[in-house]
């Protein structure tokens, strides 16, 4: 069977895609394209949290998919994932009660079960807050975290056993070229009553493959672009501005204390943007930055390793000493705790905070999956469900019309007010 389905990146979010393809009997058709190791870039560099806990319905949507993916993947396919079900628990002063009570109350209408908690009942989770600092707590017991790398071979281990090829090389270009009369009279039919389609009633053009670095061509009549940071520099080429950018996401691991209960709970902590969860006897915590940086999605180099967001804070520890105060308000012990590691990478933020999911515009068969505004191991599921779905030919399960691709219309997607607009996307996130 020819695979004239290509999935552009090996990442957490193309392998969820070729998993998901692979459920609907189309797993034959998949030809997986990544130039290095698979999920060893982005994926490989976050914190892992799979929470329900969203502001917004249509990304808790995404999520619960995630969580019956992972079920299925443990129960199914014997696959281990790193899952550790150790609930959230938000802490806060008691200004942010009554928005907390608003946050929990949108979850609850979605079956996601909270408890509020004394100080002491808080204090049992995470034995290492500061208890004077914070007035109310929830816990919301489902959440869950994952080692990311070993959910992303999950995935892809999954899709390859249902069919789908991993092949190694890294795509230079995507081609389309004039769409068949059969393409655009099948997105006419599929037209709603009231105008709304999955498919634009008309699509003038049509994926038709990629080539290769290496000069090899390859057709294809679906692509789908999942390759994260570098995704809009395969966008631009064909007159498509993705409004995303890769922002640096960074997190630090202490080292092992006491204190740090290896069954412990994720602990959020809104009032100062920070977040922490158990890492085998140490702590894993992120606060975001005052002042996010972007990176121009021209100059990342393949090997993440070498990237530097600020060449004056190469390490990012100039954002921890610039929150040390507030860290210290949450963190018993904070001053005497050493940090044995530090992590960043780049996650892909979008300028208004909705993902980058669906097909393009004026190009049927090709499609978008990335701009998961840090979200990307929680949605990896429920966004290659839906690209499933789109390619299927069928409406997606939970409504996308927020994240179309190209709601922007055409910009510069390089320019670097762009850029900081992204990353001031980051630096504003309350929720999730």
């Amino acid at each position: 069977m020819q695979r004239d389905i290509i999935i552009v990146g090996g990442g957490i979010i193309g392998a969820a895609v070729a998993y998901a393809l692979g459920l609907r009997g189309m797993g034959e058709r998949v030809c997986i394209i990544e130039r290095a190791q698979p999920a060893a870039a982005a994926t490989s560099r976050a914190a892992a949290l799979v929470t329900l806990v969203r502001d917004k319905p249509n990304l808790i949507a995404l999520v619960k998919e995630s969580y019956s993916a992972i079920a299925r993947l443990e129960k199914t396919q014997h696959e281990d994932v790193g899952r550790h079900q150790s609930g959230a628990l938000y802490v806060a002063p008691q200004s942010h009660h009554a928005s907390m009570q608003a946050l929990a109350q949108i979850c609850a209408e979605h079956g996601i079960s909270h408890r509020e908690l004394d100080k002491a009942q808080a204090l049992q989770h995470a034995p290492w807050l500061k208890p004077e600092a914070f007035d109310v707590a929830f816990f919301f017991e489902q959440e869950i975290y994952c080692d990311p790398y070993q959910l992303a071979s999950a995935y892809l281990r999954g899709a390859t056993r249902m069919g789908a090829k991993l092949l190694h090389g890294e795509v230079a270009s995507i081609h389309q070229g004039e769409a068949p009369a059969a393409t655009t009279q099948a997105a006419k039919a599929g037209e709603a009553e009231d105008g709304a389609t999955t498919k634009p009633a008309t699509k003038p053009r049509a994926a038709q493959g990629v080539t290769l670095a290496d000069g090899t061509y390859l057709p294809a009549s679906q692509i789908v672009v999942a390759a994260g940071a570098w995704s809009s520099l395969l966008a631009e080429p064909l007159g498509i501005a993705l409004p995303m950018a890769p922002v640096r996401s960074q997190y630090l691991i202490t080292q092992t204390a006491p204190h740090f209960a290896r069954d412990g709970a994720i602990v959020l902590m809104p009032e100062i943007q920070a977040y922490a969860r158990p890492e085998v006897g140490a702590l894993i915590f992120g606060i975001r930055e005052q002042h996010a940086v972007a990176a121009n999605p021209r100059t990342l180099p393949a090997d993440l390793s070498r990237l530097v967001f600020d060449a004056d804070n190469p390490d990012g520890f100039n954002d921890l000493v610039e929150n040390a105060d507030k860290l210290n308000r949450y963190f018993a012990h904070f001053e005497q705790t050493g940090i044995a590691h530090h992590m960043s990478g780049p996650s892909c933020y979008t300028s208004d905070g909705a993902l980058v999911l669906g097909e393009a515009e004026h190009i049927s068969g090709l499609y978008f999956a990335t701009g998961y505004n840090g979200g990307g191991i929680a949605f990896a599921a429920g966004m290659g469900r839906v690209i499933a779905e789109l390619i299927e030919g069928v409406k997606p399960y939970t409504d996308i019309a927020a994240h179309r691709p190209e709601r922007l219309g055409y910009f510069d997607a390089f320019a670097p007010e762009f850029l900081q607009h992204c990353a001031t996307s980051r630096s504003n996130k309350t929720s999730g």
